[in-house]
């Protein structure tokens, strides 16, 4: 198993906003103490950026000129996603060999549009990496498991018979979307104090779909913030959870790579050293 970690990742900071540094920091020091191996990424590339995103996207995330409350401009913001999205890359580089690999990484991505910002997020780290993947693989599965629902990814492979998007999530919550299944995404809206048993039988029904499809590789987009303790949603998942579901996606047939989305609880290096153990169960 490789884990993806920059420094970097934790150079900013917003003061009171909920996606803080702790998350990835706080991790890598957790996971390091149990033994766990990190490895560097590269950053992408403005043509990986494009693959997905409009040019006028990758430019204004360039220019550090921008307004949006909840996805701040700060120095920096451009380089710091430009290494998110490639620690994305990174992942799915060894899904293709076979070798388990997770983004540590921050900011996140999902809410990342094809011309949108937005959610904490400034592009789409798992949709740049599986538009990669597209070059050498032809089809391609994204299992989302963060509490908000991924508008962002949907919104970039709707209509992509190459690709499905699998969302689980609460409904309502931000973004306002994911109500109902769309061509090739299909989306499991579940309701605020949705518990294990609820959303694993969910999880069966949404794996199903991807095993129909018979992906070469599935990319996860792996949101913490469906744990009962997380400070903006209303799951009542546990902290085991994360070793059940992943162990469910870890029975799978196929190359498998996650990146980092949601949680924002204290708990979160517990939670995801859960996660990557279920993984390899």
């Amino acid at each position: 198993m490789k884990i993806i970690y920059s420094e970097k990742a934790a150079e900013y900071n917003i003061p009171g906003h909920p996606e803080a540094p702790f998350r990835v920091k706080k991790t890598k020091e957790f996971l390091e103490k149990i033994g766990m191996k990190f490895v560097s990424p590269n950053y992408a590339k403005e043509k990986d950026i494009l693959s997905v995103h409009t040019e006028e996207l990758l430019n204004l995330v360039k220019s550090e000129n921008f307004f949006d409350a909840d996805t701040p401009a700060f120095k920096g913001v451009y380089e710091i996603a430009m290494l998110s999205a490639g620690a994305g890359i990174s992942a799915c580089d060894y899904a293709t060999k076979n070798e388990f690999a997770f983004s540590l990484m921050r900011p996140p991505g999902h809410h990342a549009g094809k011309n949108s910002l937005g959610g904490f997020c400034y592009f789409n780290n798992i949709a740049v990496a599986v538009k990669k993947l597209l070059t050498s693989q032809s089809k391609v599965a994204i299992l989302d498991i963060d509490v908000h629902h991924g508008n962002g990814t949907q919104d970039i492979f709707l209509g992509d018979g190459n690709v499905i998007y699998v969302s689980l999530h609460q409904v309502p919550l931000y973004p306002g979307t994911g109500h109902s299944s769309e061509k090739n995404c299909f989306n499991f809206p579940l309701p605020p104090g949705t518990d294990e048993i609820s959303y694993l039988k969910t999880l069966d029904i949404a794996i199903e779909k991807i095993v129909k499809f018979s992906p070469e590789i599935v990319g996860i987009s792996v949101g913490f913030d469906t744990y009962h303790g997380d400070p903006l949603a209303n799951f009542k998942l546990n902290k085991d959870s994360y070793k059940k579901i992943a162990k469910k996606i870890g029975e799978i047939k196929a190359g498998k790579f996650a990146v980092l989305e949601g949680g924002y609880s204290q708990d979160l290096p517990e939670l995801i050293e859960n996660f990557l153990e279920g993984i390899e169960q």
